[in-house]
């Protein structure tokens, strides 16, 4: 017997509704019906004439006109089931490590675009992503959903201290010195090397220079690089095809250089980082 769940309009209107049970909102008024109707409209996908209250019968079957967060769970473990797509559940998180990647820069792309219909399509692969992630977690023992989203609500909270604490910010520059802060002191991130640790070796060799760059620099390594336009960094990518040098290896190797040059007291401005 399926669940029925009860809730009053006000809920409804901020829940996350699992479609496939049975839902009954009550306390429907004049000032909340509109609400309450365009969200049952958004969810199951057809008109509801929503009175003082409303009673909707769910759909638990996988060929429905509209899904819910609870399919999407429900699909991801039917597929990784004891019966279910060999591909599917013979992945690992190493095997499908890549994706992930793949999926954010192809959302980039779509962002950049401002082609709404395939951002739609692309957050939906990013996510399946992530989804597929914490199946395998769930399934091999290491950690489940609801860790993961208690995970993430817990930094939310604890980060922005200028809404849920004593800070106040003023403008976005003051929040995200806020939220950076609070980062460092969760985890106890306070020092130069500790922070640049936390930048993932797998970056991308130019992300990784600005990112090892810029906390450089804001602990003082000084830097004289002449300035530098884009078309100045394609030119001297040609050049670098031109002579058979893998830039993103050689670029990768040179960061790692000024981050240890600097630590290491032998590099105080980029200017005397060497070859």
């Amino acid at each position: 017997m399926k669940s029925v769940f009860t809730v009053t309009a006000e809920d409804f209107l901020s829940a996350v509704t699992d479609t496939r049970y049975d839902l009954h909102v009550v306390g429907i008024t004049d000032e909340t019906r509109g609400g309450v109707n365009k969200k049952l409209r958004d969810l199951y996908g057809r008109e509801f004439d929503a009175k003082d209250e409303v009673y909707i019968e769910g759909d638990d079957g996988l060929f429905k006109k509209r899904y819910s967060d609870g399919d999407l769970l429900h699909v991801m473990q039917r597929l990784t089931a004891e019966d279910g797509c060999p591909w599917d559940k013979a992945q690992t998180h190493e095997s499908i490590r890549i994706n992930a990647i793949e999926e954010a820069y192809e959302l980039c792309d779509a962002i950049d675009a401002h082609d709404l219909a395939n951002m739609e399509e692309e957050i939906g692969d990013l996510l399946l992503q992530a989804v597929f992630h914490m199946d395998i977690a769930e399934r091999t023992g290491e950690f489940g959903r609801l860790d993961v989203i208690n995970a993430l609500v817990h930094k939310l909270v604890s980060r922005h201290t200028h809404i849920f604490g004593a800070d106040k910010a003023t403008d976005p520059d003051e929040a995200l010195k806020f939220w950076e802060a609070a980062k460092a002191t969760e985890k106890n991130a306070r020092g130069l090397e500790e922070q640049l640790s936390r930048i993932p070796e797998s970056f991308p060799a130019l992300l990784k220079a600005q990112k090892v760059l810029k906390k450089l620099v804001k602990n003082g390594l000084i830097n004289d690089a002449p300035s530098a336009s884009a078309r100045d960094l394609f030119l001297a990518l040609c050049g670098c095809a031109k002579e058979g040098i893998d830039a993103e290896a050689e670029l990768s190797k040179l960061v790692t250089r000024l981050k240890n040059g600097y630590l290491g007291g032998e590099v105080k401005a980029v200017s005397e980082l060497t070859e």
